[in-house]
């Protein structure tokens, strides 16, 4: 988890208030990047990031990342799982690496290939904010469901964005009002899909969003629909046998696991003791031998501790209880909702 902020003038430039701004958006997202952080502008665009180094801690990797030319500029949030492979095809292709980072390995393909034909190849969980000085183009982009945040608000005068509300709402001028119909949705359906924000003048990138910013204005478009990946008609003469599909459902679960406990940082598991987490914990312990897990000990009701680690001991991984009483929910209680 990493922080992104910045600012886009439209008309006038960047000027010592949008990197002010830029500053406070950063402070605000702080929590989400505790190990750098870093910031760059030119004329139009300020960007500033908060780093949680996941993949290659070295100097070299911080961001936001440059190109060799400096033509392209990268703020990144999030993991693009298969960016060994990917970086394996742009080097075929000519392409030379500084560091082993995925972040260089995501804005070398979105430079080389261009945005709409690099992202839809990323295979993970990320939001990214990229520019490209050769066309002065802006790309705002959220992977397919969403999973990482992007929040944009259009002042008339600027756009700004972030990798969340609170940042936003920590810039000078911007007022902060509850929108009072999204509120009322959400405790009408208790809940609602993370595109949509309960401050009046904020909105989410919705998942798959890639927006192109430009001084003609912004075009919105998707890079992917669950509805273009479904083979309606193979599900429909579909004669593959039960264990067939159970095969290539634990096959489909062990690669992606493998792909997720890519990391130069220590991994742990959330492990409650049910079914998904028992099977993710089972899987991670194939990859990363040294993995721990942690399970919250609660005592407001039935605690799954003891299912938790009964897990634990059948795969072979050590958990760490954490305590948790009506006491400890109270006191953070105000932290959650900070963090909502």
């Amino acid at each position: 988890m990493c922080g992104i902020a910045g600012v886009w003038r439209k008309r006038d430039p960047i000027g010592s208030g949008d990197l002010s701004d830029v500053a406070r958006m950063m402070r605000a997202l702080a929590h989400r990047g505790p190990d750098d952080h870093g910031n760059w502008n030119n004329a139009r665009l300020a960007l500033g990031h908060r780093r949680l180094t996941i993949i290659d801690p070295s100097p070299a990797a911080r961001e936001p990342m440059l190109t060799a030319s400096g033509n392209g500029v990268l703020c990144y949030n999030g993991e693009v799982y298969n960016f060994r492979a990917l970086r394996k095809t742009l080097e075929a292709e000519g392409l030379t690496f500084r560091t082993v980072s995925d972040t260089e390995v995501v804005l070398q393909a979105l430079h080389h290939w261009g945005p709409q034909k690099a992202v839809p190849l990323f295979d993970g969980m990320f939001s990214f904010a990229y520019f490209d000085a050769r066309d002065g183009a802006l790309w705002l982009a959220r992977d397919r469901l969403g999973i990482k945040p992007l929040s944009v608000a259009d002042t008339g005068e600027c756009l700004l964005f972030a990798s969340e509300d609170k940042a936003i709402l920590a810039c000078h001028d911007f007022a902060r009002r509850i929108d009072t119909r999204e509120l009322t949705l959400r405790l009408a359906w208790q809940s609602r899909d993370s595109s949509y924000s309960v401050f009046d003048g904020i909105e989410r990138l919705p998942p798959a969003g890639l927006w192109k910013i430009t001084g003609d204005g912004i075009e919105k478009r998707r890079f992917w629909h669950v509805l273009d990946v479904i083979e309606t008609a193979r599900i429909a003469k579909d004669k593959v046998s039960d264990a067939e599909h159970m095969a290539t459902l634990e096959r489909l679960l062990e690669e992606s696991v493998e792909l997720h406990c890519i990391a130069d940082a220590s991994l742990a598991t959330a492990c409650s003791g049910g079914v998904d987490s028992g099977l993710i914990t089972a899987l991670a312990k194939r990859f990363r031998p040294e993995l721990h897990g942690y399970v919250i000990d609660q005592k407001l009701g039935r605690s799954e501790a003891s299912d938790a680690e009964r897990t634990g001991r059948h795969v072979g991984v050590g958990l760490r209880r954490v305590p948790f009483d009506r006491n400890r929910f109270l006191e953070l209680w105000p932290r959650a909702v900070w963090h909502l």
